[in-house]
């Protein structure tokens, strides 16, 4: 919610769509610099304070930028402050927040829970905005603002509840930050199943993930249909995001994961592609729909094998490389918003989808052809 109302008042304040996506980049910039440290956090210290603490550190910004909106003295900067501090608060906490799982369930359950997980998380990128772009006609900018304040209050009584069921490998991780982050870059990259699922996170992160940063672009410019229309766009996509994510629980390891990231990426990038260059409002509805639908699945996929492939010990570290990829957003958004300047938003979205559509068969035809070479290779050892 935050994200998208931010983005609205900077493009109100500054008309540019370059300005639009360095929201974005200055949210998810400090994951490239912290999400390592916030890992090894994750394996050192009580996971369930860390989350709480940072809940607290994101309402206080919240409110700050609340009371400096209401004051009628906001400004871009303002804008750019708070993002990068709920950056790093979201970075030093987000691995802890995904490694808590561990706790709270047996591990026959892990798997569902890991993708029931991955699921809010996924959806709530898309439905908060969806959330956000409803409340923006109805109540103006401002007050947006502090509604989405408020919403995270409920979060902090919830994580305050929590109580584990088992005793996880918490604090196991021995000699220094530095040592520990080491560790679980070393093992993300010597394991291939964990370093082919960060390169389709990248893939998608760098082209086809950042698209809603260009939606007030397209509400404003493109289609002409203002905040009302941005609030529909944005709860369309909500809506495709909450049925992929279900949809991805609901069919379990029926499908091979990289088969379902294929699929999932494909039709990403072709309904992308095809929403910047629709000119019909009707038509951008359904497919900024599919295009949810479709990204929120892949990151559920690619968020539940990365959990479920690594050992709890390590967990943390694992899953902060996970966002230190995710990290990498402000340069997808930046590129997308930079090609919108010269170009024009609907030839800059197109032609990056194109790139995504191009990235993803590469890594899945990678990771097929050094499975099946080890499959291969494994009898004759033997």
């Amino acid at each position: 919610m935050q994200m998208l109302i931010r983005g609205w008042m900077m493009y109100d304040l500054t008309h540019s769509p370059l300005m639009v996506t360095m929201v974005t980049a200055a949210m998810m910039m400090p994951m490239l610099f912290l999400s390592l440290v916030g890992g090894a956090l994750a394996d050192r210290v009580d996971r369930k304070k860390l989350t709480i603490a940072a809940d607290i550190s994101l309402l206080s910004s919240f409110v700050a930028l609340f009371a400096v909106s209401a004051a009628g003295i906001i400004a871009p900067w303002h804008i750019i402050a708070i993002s990068v501090a709920n950056g790093i608060a979201f970075s030093l906490a987000v691995s802890a927040r995904q490694a808590l799982i561990s706790g709270l369930v047996h591990r026959e359950q892990m798997r569902t829970a890991v993708g029931l997980s991955a699921t809010t998380y996924n959806s709530a990128q898309i439905i908060g905005p969806a959330i956000g772009g409803v409340l923006l006609p109805l109540m103006g900018a401002t007050w947006a603002l502090g509604v989405s304040a408020v919403i995270v209050l409920p979060s902090l009584i919830l994580y305050a509840s929590l109580n584990p069921v088992h005793h996880t490998s918490v604090n196991d991780a021995k000699g220094s930050i530095l040592e520990n982050v080491k560790a679980g870059l070393a093992y993300a990259f010597q394991n291939k199943t964990l370093r082919f699922l960060m390169l389709g996170a990248m893939v998608m992160i760098l082209t086809v993930g950042p698209f809603q940063s260009l939606m007030p672009v397209f509400a404003e410019d493109v289609l002409k249909v203002g905040a009302g229309g941005l609030g529909v766009l944005m709860l369309a996509a909500g809506v495709g995001a909450l049925i992929g994510s279900i949809s991805v629980v609901a069919i379990g390891e029926n499908v091979g994961h990289q088969k379902l990231e294929l699929i999932f990426g494909l039709l990403a990038a072709a309904s992308l592609t095809a929403f910047a260059l629709s000119p019909w409002f009707a038509l951008s509805i359904i497919l900024v729909s599919i295009t949810a639908y479709a990204t929120t699945g892949f990151m559920v996929v690619n968020m539940t094998v990365v959990q479920i492939s690594t050992p709890d010990y390590i967990r943390g570290r694992v899953v902060s490389v996970r966002f230190l990829v995710i990290g990498l957003m402000p340069f997808g958004a930046l590129s997308m918003g930079g090609t919108a300047e010269s170009l024009g938003a609907p030839t800059a979205v197109a032609f990056i989808a194109g790139v995504g559509a191009a990235g993803f068969a590469l890594v899945q035809i990678a990771s097929w052809i050094f499975t099946r070479s080890d499959s291969q290779r494994t009898p004759s050892n033997l």
